[in-house]
């Protein structure tokens, strides 16, 4: 008897394709894995910061920098991974064996992180931070830049990679919310903060482990694109910068990630010292990511009707809205911060989706003048402008805040404060405001990807 098709796999090259649709137990097995990672992941990024300067009582300033080189690392790697992954020659496929090896990493790097031994303290404590936070940084990118990479080969159809990406944020969502909802609130109200983190950690870490094994084992890998990966990193490269439509595409993405850079480091310092209600913070990130969630569905309906790039610039509008409401805030406003985060949640969940699907259509543009198929080099670019404007701000908002004259657990000064808002509010809008402008000029609409597409289909039928 034959073996039934494993999840994900497509039909031999030549075979004729039906109206393409993902089965749900691809989306879900795909998917899933993504509410752990993403939980360690997020919970990391938005707090360590605090945890080391009002737990561990490193320097705002050298904790700064330690985030900062960790996300610029972390973006330097996401190429390397990209470019290898396209061009592995592995039995599992060229994905699986990095989604793979990256499960132990992460959970021992997240351990290492919110785990540091009590007696450490000084310079020790400082590089063992900085070990942690970059190996945590690269186990986390041996996963997500494969699994990214993996999800537009399972969707080579315009609005279904749309819905793909969707089902992949939903999960990445619930993950949003056990961290910022979950992890924050726990964090911030704990007894002990150091007991809360190594428990909270370890459960994480478990998580992980639990989740991308079974799933990945399970996934099968589209046959179609194996050794089509490009020659090198720096040819790969080559061809990025020759797509048009990346060159606009990835400058546009660079500029507007940097004001949320900052916005995701410093809000929790927002509700402790602007605001004042710090143990409230897990009210404000259910919003927030409350929000995305009931808005991820909203943005398929809404792209299918508009297209993809009016339905982005719509998300960016709203998102500049919310984020000029946000530098008003003041002491006691959390109706009004609920508000607030209410429109920036959607526009950041807007952005992610259509973000993943239109470069996915970037990716048949390079085939269409390549001949190869190089997701992992794309979208490994893709995120190292994400990464590296916000390590830029991670590094520029802990300069800012040191400089200001921030002190841990105390009053904060007027001026402080009015930093604390500017990089909340001020700048992410600043950002949000200029990539809209940049991305008014995109050219790959719907028509034009139809183009490509048939042209694909033609030349693979010549095969």
């Amino acid at each position: 008897m034959a073996e039934p098709a494993p999840a994900g796999e497509t039909r031999p090259a030549g075979a004729a394709a039906p109206a393409f649709a993902q089965p749900l137990s691809l989306l879900a097995l795909y998917s899933a894995p993504l509410v752990g990672v993403n939980f360690a992941l997020v919970l990391f990024i938005s707090y360590i910061t605090k945890f080391s300067t009002d737990v561990l009582l490193i320097a705002p300033l050298a904790i700064g920098v330690i985030f900062g080189l960790g996300r610029l690392w972390d973006a330097i790697t996401d190429p390397i991974v990209g470019s290898f992954s396209d061009r592995t020659r592995h039995r599992l496929g060229r994905r699986r064996p990095w989604l793979l090896a990256s499960a132990l990493p992460i959970a021992g790097f997240c351990l290492m992180a919110w785990a540091p031994p009590r007696a450490l303290e000084g310079s020790w404590l400082v590089g063992w931070m900085l070990v942690a936070v970059l190996g945590f940084n690269t186990a986390t990118t041996m996963y997500l830049v494969p699994h990214q990479a993996l999800g537009a080969e399972f969707a080579p159809d315009y609005h279904a990679r749309t819905r793909l990406f969707a089902a992949r944020q939903l999960a990445t969502t619930a993950g949003l919310v056990l961290a910022l909802v979950g992890g924050t609130s726990l964090l911030a109200g704990a007894e002990d903060p150091r007991s809360t983190a190594f428990w909270l950690a370890l459960l994480m870490s478990a998580v992980c482990i639990a989740s991308i094994v079974p799933s990945t084992w399970l996934l099968r890998e589209p046959l179609q694109h194996r050794d089509r990966g490009g020659f090198s990193l720096r040819a790969a490269a080559a061809d990025v910068a020759r797509n048009p439509h990346a060159r606009l595409l990835y400058a546009m993405v660079f500029i507007e990630h940097m004001g949320s850079g900052a916005s995701m480091v410093v809000a929790p310092f927002l509700m402790h010292y602007v605001v004042g209600m710090p143990a409230m913070i897990g009210l404000i990130f259910a919003f927030y990511t409350g929000s995305m969630f009931l808005a991820i569905p909203l943005w398929v309906r809404v792209s299918r009707r508009l297209g993809k790039k009016r339905t982005w610039l719509l998300g960016m509008g709203i998102g500049i809205t919310g984020y000029a409401m946000l530098f008003t805030v003041g002491e006691g406003d959390l109706a009004w911060m609920c508000l607030v985060v209410s429109l920036t949640g959607p526009a950041s969940a807007c952005g992610t989706v259509l973000g993943s699907s239109i470069v996915a259509d970037v990716i048949d543009a390079d085939e269409l003048a390549t001949g190869q198929r190089k997701e992992g080099i794309y979208y490994s670019l893709y995120t190292f402008l994400f990464k590296t404007s916000s390590a830029l701000m991670a590094m520029f908002t802990g300069f800012a805040l040191q400089w200001v004259g921030f002190q841990p657990n105390v009053e904060q000064t007027d001026e402080v404060k009015f930093v604390m808002r500017a990089l909340n509010g001020l700048a992410p809008l600043t950002c949000m405001a200029i990539g809209a402008a940049i991305f008014t000029r995109f050219r790959l609409t719907e028509a034009e990807h139809a183009r490509i597409a048939l042209e694909l289909a033609a030349r693979r039928a010549e095969r």
